[in-house]
């Protein structure tokens, strides 16, 4: 391949989607993904173009198609570094710097709190105690009045 890339070798629409690759500065996040998709599937087609030709024995350098997928190539490699410098670059504001502080944030206030708020008897709760109901008899019991409890719950009374 020659130095020089060629610009005949791209069609119109791959030709404007490499010269957006060239100003990046000024898309948006969504923007680079919409090019990004684009570029890839157009490198994709450029591919398979490639592969097919070379299955089907067609004879001769297909440098065209050849050139076209490096120039592809380059343009993608140009949005990808522009998306990766986006997203490590925390000194710019990002999300990521955002996340970073609020978690700086949420350290220093745990750290000025105090551990156990609890009370300082760490015993475990057994809950209320019982206290005994004496006005009925326990259940099942065949004296006083539980007798007749007892007999209301069989056949009836003798």
């Amino acid at each position: 391949m020659s130095k020089t890339p060629n610009p005949r070798a791209l069609d119109r629409d791959e030709a404007d989607m490499v010269e957006q690759t060239k100003a990046l500065a000024e898309r948006s996040p969504a923007e680079l993904r919409d090019l990004i998709g684009r570029l890839r599937g157009r490198r994709d087609r450029v591919q398979r173009q490639i592969r097919g030709r070379v299955r089907a024995g067609e004879s001769g350098p297909d440098t065209g198609a050849r050139e076209k997928k490096a120039l592809l190539t380059e343009a993608i490699a140009r949005v990808a570094n522009e998306m990766d410098r986006r997203k490590s670059g925390s000194k710019s504001g990002g999300a990521s710097a955002t996340a970073t502080d609020n978690l700086r944030e949420a350290v220093r206030r745990k750290a000025e709190s105090p551990t156990w708020t609890g009370p300082d008897d760490r015993t475990a709760d057994l809950g209320p105690s019982e206290t005994p109901n004496t006005k009925i008899a326990p259940s099942g019991a065949l004296h006083a009045e539980g007798m007749r409890a007892a007999i209301s719950r069989s056949t009836g009374a003798r």
